[in-house]
């Protein structure tokens, strides 16, 4: 009975192993609880199902492991470790919080596990990569926009339309008091200014802040034509209401999280009308063949919109299923590291839903012909939400609010 018991088990454990052999293991890391972790797993989930109809990666299924990293540093560094040593992962896929995935940069290192990040936008996440590439050559940004290059798209917005079209000379810049948003913020200002546009009113207001129409005086006494803010929380609501509301002198012009997704309309009671706001590399516009279709089978399928993350999300395994079908040898790391540095889905492209083309420390390339964008979206009456720049891929043209007088 015993080696009857010890032959099953072995034969069993045969089985197991060579099922697993057969398919791709892929870990999903997020905060499954919130609302940026079910944008994640929806979205993967959604490539994965779509993938594996079509017969896998290299005639291999994708099998896909998630694991809540709960927003905590700690929580993300074990959850890595758990995914590689007791789930024996062969990829992993995801990360949004900057905190947790800067803190987990070394475990990455150590596990020596090829991580495709889908959402934390820290500049000094790739500086890990600058500084040792060798060590953390692992990791790849699929999206969003670090933060620096969110503000470079709405300062070319302010720089390359509304200066010339309506002789912007004076801004001021309104942003929730976190470093994220004040990058955005100062860096879009940095580019407005080389347009000419004099910064005459700075504000950084704290987290939770309901009353803002001092600081909308401050900046149209000031002579402030546009706001530039960059609100990551959700005061961006109520911010945009009282705005409205106030018929404020000065047209929103910046980052606004909350205004980028189709339910901010109802949240604002349609007081969102006009507010402009950069999408990072992903949105309703056609910014390759396929988005406009995988932003529609979204809705269909889930009964919701993508969020922003959702589009590096889904993103992520049609990039690694590119780079596993180029390499030499899927299975050497350093092999598929090379090849996902050569990953070409370039804007106006037929391939991904949102362009990817990595820099040589794994970044998302930005701008050019065929470069990650911020697309700056602006909501317009009866809630049509429109792509007004960059023009090539623009499906409406921005409107200047009619209370407005310049």
């Amino acid at each position: 009975m015993k080696k009857l018991f010890l032959l099953t088990f072995f034969s069993l454990l045969a089985v197991l192993t060579v099922f697993s052999a057969s398919t791709w293991k892929i870990g999903v890391i997020a905060t499954l609880q919130q609302e940026n972790g079910v944008w994640v797993k929806n979205a993967v989930d959604m490539a994965a199902k779509e993938i594996n109809a079509a017969g896998g990666i290299l005639g291999k299924k994708i099998e896909l492991v998630y694991q809540d990293d709960e927003n905590s540093a700690e929580k993300m560094k074990s959850g890595i470790m758990k995914l590689v040593t007791r789930d024996r992962i062969d990829f992993l896929i995801g990360g949004v919080g900057t905190g947790p995935v800067l803190a987990s940069m070394d475990e990455m290192a150590m596990r020596k596990i090829i991580w495709l990040g889908t959402g934390a936008a820290s500049p000094d996440i790739i500086n890990f990569i600058r500084k040792d590439y060798n060590k953390y050559k692992y990791y790849f940004r699929v999206g969003t926009l670090d933060s620096i290059a969110q503000g470079r798209s709405i300062g070319e917005f302010i720089a390359n339309s509304l200066v010339p079209k309506y002789g912007i000379k004076k801004a001021a810049i309104i942003s929730v008091d976190l470093v994220y948003a004040k990058q955005i913020a100062e860096t879009a200002a940095e580019i407005a200014k080389k347009a000419g546009v004099e910064i005459v009113y700075t504000d950084y207001f704290p987290a939770g802040t309901n009353d803002f129409s001092a600081t909308f005086k401050k900046a149209t006494d000031a002579g402030a034509q546009i706001i530039i803010d960059a609100i990551v929380t959700q005061d961006g609501i109520q911010f945009a209401k009282q705005w409205y509301d106030l018929k404020v002198n000065a047209a929103l012009v910046g980052a606004i999280a909350a205004a980028l997704k189709p339910e901010f309309y109802e949240q604002t009671s349609g007081k969102c009308l006009y507010e402009t706001s950069a999408y990072p590399n992903g949105g309703p516009a056609p910014l390759t063949a396929n988005t406009m279709k995988f932003f529609e089978e979204h809705k269909k399928i889930y009964s919701m919109a993508p969020g922003f993350i959702s589009f590096p999300a889904y993103n992520a395994l049609y990039v690694l299923k590119e780079a596993l079908e180029m390499a030499k040898d899927p299975n050497n790391k350093d092999e598929v590291i090379k090849s996902l540095e050569k990953v070409y889905f370039p804007m106006g492209g037929k391939k991904g839903v949102a362009p990817v083309v990595f820099d040589e420390f794994h970044d998302l390339r930005y701008g050019g012909e065929d470069g990650a964008t911020g697309i700056i979206f602006q909501w317009q009456k009866n809630g049509a939400w429109k792509a007004v720049y960059p023009e090539k891929y623009k499906t409406g043209d921005w409107e200047k609010p009619e209370w407005i007088k310049w």
